[in-house]
């Protein structure tokens, strides 16, 4: 049987679903809904508007990506959340984000209020923290430790890093996670540390020593990497990785020829150089309106002997209400 990963990325949850603010309408051109949120404040529903704090996430994809997952669970090795499980990290956001990923008490993917509960599942998960759940408040303070204590049982880092196999050595695959959040204390403007991340040098080796430990232990098993920012050409400006030319080069060294990202909330990828990159779409951010996506990694025997690592993307259909297969699958 082939190993299938599903890969989602950036769901932005918090206390107040579709909340938007003045940098959402400029930047993902939602001006046309002025009227819309106008009306919805008008009936003291305010939570959708605010000029200042972060944008949220909306529950109508959310609840579909829990159908899909939910539908399929049994025929998934793996989910992997690629960052911003929470818009912040503050308690009050941390905590639904918790109950959503953690929560195990019900034993299905919808309590019977319908909200998503993707621990019910019993999915194996490997989670990487972005830059808003490393927001100590509103206005994009970095440091903030809440996810390390939230979702440690699930995400137990060493120096930024973790790393597991899945799969055996017959039919398996290394996956190693690394984490280039501003840290706390770092001395980041306030612009600068708006949707921004850098790569650090002990976290680049670490990354480097992990990725090294498996494939000296498993040499015939392909690694990947899963990241939170894009090291992508032509990430724009207010989004970049900085430095991101160290992963991409560390991963040639390594023979690493497959990264998987979230943060730009653009389904794109990088194909025919190396190493492949992944961009995922995001699975519910409230900016990314008909733009939600969720990302399936099938790790096959190919016919020369060799794994092959194939993508399927689904994007969110609002008429059908379900996520359903984007574009031609690539195989690289």
């Amino acid at each position: 049987m082939p190993i299938q990963i599903a890969f989602m990325a950036d769901p932005h949850l918090c206390v107040q679903p579709r909340r938007r603010n003045v940098m959402s309408l400029l930047d993902r051109k939602l001006w046309e809904k002025i009227d819309v949120f106008g009306s919805r404040q008008d009936q003291g529903d305010a939570q959708y508007f605010s000029p200042l704090r972060p944008s949220s996430y909306d529950e109508i994809p959310l609840l579909a990506a829990a159908d899909f997952l939910g539908e399929f669970s049994r025929q998934l090795d793996l989910l992997v959340v690629l960052g911003d499980l929470a818009t912040t990290g503050m308690d009050v956001d941390i905590s639904v984000a918790e109950q959503v990923f953690l929560n195990q008490k019900t034993k299905q993917h919808l309590t019977a209020g319908l909200e998503p509960r993707l621990g019910g599942l019993g999915l194996n998960m490997h989670v990487i923290p972005g830059n808003h759940d490393r927001y100590k408040d509103d206005f994009a303070t970095p440091g903030c430790q809440a996810f390390d204590e939230v979702f440690r049982p699930v995400y137990q880092p060493t120096k930024g890093v973790c790393s597991e196999v899945v799969g055996d050595d017959d039919l398996g695959v290394g996956l190693v996670s690394a984490d280039f959040c501003f840290a706390e204390g770092a001395d980041v403007n306030y612009l600068r540390r708006l949707g921004r991340g850098a790569v650090d040098d002990v976290v680049l080796s670490e990354l480097d020593f992990q990725t090294r430990s498996l494939q000296k232990k498993h040499p015939e098993m392909p690694v990947i990497w899963a990241l939170h920012f894009s090291p992508m050409d032509g990430v724009k400006t207010g989004l970049i990785l900085e430095e991101r030319e160290k992963v991409t080069h560390l991963a040639q060294r390594l023979g690493v020829n497959h990264i998987f990202c979230g943060h730009t909330h653009l389904r794109k990828r990088e194909i025919g150089t190396h190493p492949h990159i992944y961009c995922a779409g995001s699975v519910s951010s409230a900016d990314s309106t008909n733009n939600h996506f969720l990302h399936i990694c099938t790790v096959d025997n190919g016919p020369s002997g060799g794994m092959e690592l194939e993508v399927t993307d689904l994007r969110y259909n609002e008429a059908s209400d379900e996520f359903e297969p984007f574009g031609v699958s690539r195989a690289a």
